[in-house]
């Protein structure tokens, strides 16, 4: 039983002041995280069986490793350096704020005489900076800490590891950054997504490694999503291994750089759709040449059916064996083949402007069967298979599309097609988006929306321009999905504006500070409350349960129930409040050291959204439960009538 498994409650007299404390006084804060005296843990990598969300600097790769670590099983493992600059990094730009102090923490550990650097890179108006946060030396473990205060016009911050000279290996481990929070957490306070549409489809979101670093952002995807796209580290360019696939002469895999994802998924049971497999954009160009070399001939339609089928197979059973509690529902099996004219992708070399290896080897659309053929070959029973594109709803680019998963279904190779959706306000409008919706599920097949973001580069962040477009868009997919297309899935491709690709035109639904948009609100309304869900996961709501005295003396507490005497209640609040103000950490103390009788409690009463620690989200959602357990009774649990001005 680990030490917040088991917890160590004290007793205290039940003072009337406690009555004073109205409902409204307390949960007036639901919408923001308490900023107070109590720094947030802003980011905490303990790289137990994922790289956490970091990536290699420069050339340099990371990977997770259980040779040598500080603590638990695995550590951070950085190789393949040619430069003392290369190294690992985590992107902070979204977590960190400008003229905030923040202090990082990590343990380091590399080749005796080599000196390991903690490092802080932004931009200022002087221009990029790198500024050293503490160093250690090599040949042991050894803690880095210290302080660091962020400059006031600073932006693109990133924090990093190198060394001070040479290229050799090093490892990292136990990774904090603590602050004050400037997160808004008021989007955990609305409806789940999930449960709204919960009648329709799924609900999803994009997200790369970087983006689930801190924990707002995962509290957000856990409580409003269960469909989750990895952006950018299930595509070819990070997936396929080249010094392996040279050694071997085989196409090799490896799902180290979407490790993080993956965990989170499988362990929040939270359903992947897998992206993607055949693209002309993002993979690498000696995937097509002999020897796997980037100055090889390109090899023939036949040594690349071979590669394609080696390389779709390594994938999935890569992920089957690593992950096997992960659901992975679909596959983008082929995405963007076609050009707006309708006409398939020029065969080339440049795929900057848009031009294709697959169209250069083949020299025909024969490669996208191929594809579909080997994905249906090997994806577990159940794992629908899809073709992607954009501008999906441009009639000549629809109709081709049309025609190809036409050819597909008629061979038992495709369930379905997804609409990435990058739309603007301006284009297209909602009519002639609903076409392509109704044209593609006239073939039987199901419909996602996969990517959908809506752009509006005029009118700045929060437009009325943009939650219109939403509204109208939703309103479409909504009422085709009432008159019986088969859409399954919608996915928006981000979660805020902060860290979208598109975030000058301001697409997503939450601003950069996590707060909810009036875009949000469209997509909230797209469906009448009366048609809302009822269902909660325990991904985000405790489950019922009593807090009951055993046969050995001890006590089990409920979820929420940190006081505990069998009720969620605002003394709750008030002691969870105090121990993550630091009034009361002797809760979390042995009573031995103690002359309060303490009650010793079995359960987890503190940790209500079970990630394995207390803190201010576990606080959200005891007032959340709280809120419902008082808002039908109009008074509190002291008796008093709940005062609201």
């Amino acid at each position: 039983m680990n030490s917040i498994q088991k917890r160590v409650i004290f007793t205290f007299h039940h003072k009337r002041w406690a009555a004073a404390l109205t409902a409204a006084a307390l949960l007036a804060g639901m919408t923001a995280i308490p900023t107070g005296a109590a720094d947030s843990v802003l980011l905490s990598a303990d790289f137990e069986g994922s790289t956490s969300g970091w990536l290699g600097f420069g050339p340099a790769s990371v990977s997770y490793t259980n040779n040598d670590k500080h603590t638990g099983d695995c550590c951070l493992y950085v190789s393949g350096r040619s430069e003392n600059w290369n190294g690992a990094f985590c992107d902070m730009d979204s977590t960190l704020t400008a003229g905030q102090s923040y202090k990082f923490s990590a343990w380091v550990n590399g080749k005796s005489g080599d000196t390991i650097q903690f490092m802080l890179k932004y931009k200022d108006s002087a221009g990029e900076q790198y500024k050293q946060i503490g160093e250690a030396a090599g040949g042991k473990w050894t803690e880095i800490s210290a302080s660091y205060d962020i400059p006031s016009d600073a932006s693109g911050m990133l924090i990093y590891f190198q060394t001070a000279e040479g290229t050799n290996d090093f490892e990292v481990d136990d990774v904090t950054v603590t602050g004050q929070a400037s997160w808004s957490e008021a989007a955990l306070d609305r409806t789940p997504l999930k449960d709204i549409y919960a009648n329709y489809f799924k609900i999803g979101c994009a997200a790369t490694p970087a983006e689930l670093t801190t924990p707002i952002s995962q509290e957000i995807v856990k409580h409003h999503f269960n469909s989750l796209t990895i952006g950018n580290e299930l595509k070819p360019d990070y997936v396929m291994d080249k010094d392996a696939s040279q050694s071997s002469g085989k196409i090799q895999v490896s799902l180290a750089q979407a490790s993080s994802l993956l965990k989170f998924c499988e362990e929040n049971h939270i359903p992947i759709r897998g992206h993607v497999f055949c693209w002309y954009s993002q993979t690498p160009s000696w995937f097509f040449k002999e020897n796997f070399s980037d100055n090889g001939k390109l090899v023939s339609k036949d040594v690349m059916n071979q590669r394609l089928d080696d390389y779709i197979k390594a994938v999935i059973e890569a992920v089957s064996a690593q992950y096997p509690d992960l659901d992975v529902y679909c596959w983008d099996v082929v995405n963007e083949c076609y050009l707006d004219e309708g006409n398939l992708r020029t065969g080339g070399t440049d795929t900057s402007k848009g031009e294709s290896y697959w169209s250069l080897v083949y020299g025909d659309d024969s490669y996208i069967e191929q594809a579909f053929t080997s994905a249906r070959k090997y994806a577990p029973n159940g794992t629908k298979l899809f073709y992607n594109d954009f501008n999906e709803y441009i009639p000549a680019k629809r109709d081709a599309i049309y025609a190809q998963c036409k050819k597909l279904k008629e061979k038992g190779l495709i369930d379905g097609i997804g609409m990435q959706s990058h739309l603007d306000v301006g284009y297209p409008d909602a009519s002639l988006y609903r076409q392509a919706i109704d044209k593609f599920d006239s073939l039987g097949l199901e419909v996602q929306i996969t990517e959908l973001d809506i752009t509006d580069y005029d009118s700045g962040a929060d437009s009325d321009t943009v939650a219109k477009a939403y509204k109208d868009i939703m309103a479409q997919i909504v009422d085709a999905k009432k008159s019986g297309a088969n859409i399954t899935a919608c996915v928006f491709w981000g979660i805020t504006d902060g860290t979208s690709w598109r975030k000058t035109g301001y697409p997503l639904l939450l601003n950069a500070d996590y707060s909810p948009k009036k875009a949000y609100d469209s997509v909230e309304s797209a469906v009448p409350e009366s048609e809302w869900s009822n269902v909660k996961e325990t991904t985000t709501e405790p489950p019922t349960e009593e807090s009951v005295a055993t046969t050995d003396g001890l006590w089990h507490a409920k979820k929420g129930d940190v006081y505990v005497d069998n009720k969620v209640d605002l003394r709750d609040i008030i002691y969870m409040q105090k121990y993550l103000h630091g009034i009361n950490k002797n809760a979390f103390e042995s009573f031995e050291s103690s002359g309060i009788p303490p009650q010793i409690v079995t359960g987890d009463p503190w940790d209500l959204n079970i990630d394995g620690t207390c803190d201010v989200f576990d606080l959200a959602l005891l007032k959340r439960q709280v809120m419902k357990n008082t808002a039908n009774t109009g008074r509190d649990e002291f008796g008093q009538p709940i005062v609201v001005d």
